[in-house]
């Protein structure tokens, strides 16, 4: 199983379906459009609803907004032995923020506690962590 093809693609299927009506509108026109081509669009319209996962971002960053710097990421696949680790040393994180996240589709599904600033040294995490989730099509 693996999702989209080079990356995550959200409207691969968009992208399948509008591919379909191109070539339907050939084939009826010629006069070939076949239960095939039907079934084709079965599988393009009905069955990318069983192939809809949830991908996790966690994103740790400087303050609780939105806006803030972001210090390290991780992201979380749906896929069977998918293993990841933050590691805070590794390159900058795919976004400047979690709000440039939000801007690329991503939801935010956990907020970092707004009380009072801390000092990293009470506790032991790293930044303010937010969760954020997209809804993607994985092929499989």
């Amino acid at each position: 199983m693996s999702i989209g093809s080079a990356g995550p693609t959200p409207h691969r299927h968009v992208a399948g379906l509008q591919e379909w009506l191109v070539d339907a509108r050939e084939k009826l026109a010629a006069g070939s459009l076949s239960a095939a081509d039907l079934d084709r669009l079965e599988a393009l319209h009905v069955r990318p609803a069983d192939r809809l996962r949830q991908r996790l971002l966690y994103l740790h960053a400087d303050t609780p907004s939105i806006y803030s710097r972001l210090v390290a990421a991780a992201v979380h696949e749906p896929l069977a032995g998918s293993l990841t680790e933050i590691d805070p040393l590794a390159a900058d994180p795919s976004y400047d923020s979690v709000h440039a996240a939000v801007i690329d589709g991503w939801r935010i599904i956990h907020f970092p506690q707004q009380r009072s600033p801390f000092e990293d040294r009470e506790i032991d995490v790293l930044g303010y962590e937010f969760v954020l989730e997209k809804m993607e099509m994985c092929d499989g």
